[in-house]
């Protein structure tokens, strides 16, 4: 018997050590590719705020349309000037919300908001309430041009 080729027991051993493989590098993958969503939210976010920011320095106030839907900065006046296009929604698909509601009208405050991973309100709206990097779930506030709740950044 010259016959060539592999016995089951070393093919059981490669699709063993392949499944070992796969178990470890699956879970690493999932979230890695969460924290992509949540870094590509980070910078849609921070990328409405700068136009914001610009439309705050040429008018004095943040744009005046209350709390809702971001879509609603999308109008003739501000999308192609401040921003050219303007992201609607964030790395899970969830529109993202705006809101000034919260000052007097003329005022330059707001806040831009994604509601993570859950698509919910998480009820987070305390100044400089930081998340875990890993907690996917939780809101991110971009108010005033800086993070006020979102995921804690490593110092």
């Amino acid at each position: 018997m010259n016959k060539k080729g592999f016995t089951l027991i070393e093919l059981l051993i490669v699709v063993a050590i392949i499944g070992i493989i796969a178990a470890i590098a699956i879970p690493n993958l999932l979230v890695a590719l969460q924290k992509g969503k949540q870094k590509a939210t980070m910078g849609d976010m921070k990328s409405i705020g700068s136009s914001i920011e610009s439309y705050i320095t040429d008018w004095s106030f943040a744009p005046q349309i209350g709390a809702g839907p971001i879509s609603a900065l999308a109008a003739n006046w501000f999308q192609p000037f401040y921003i050219k296009i303007l992201p609607q929604t964030d790395g899970w698909g969830t529109v993202f919300q705006y809101d000034n509601s919260d000052i007097a009208v003329g005022g330059d405050l707001y806040s831009v908001i994604s509601y993570g991973r859950d698509k919910g309100d998480s009820g987070t709206t305390g100044l400089y309430n930081v998340a875990s990097l890993s907690d996917f779930n939780n809101d991110i506030y971009f108010s005033n041009g800086i993070y006020t709740v979102g995921p804690q950044v490593k110092r």
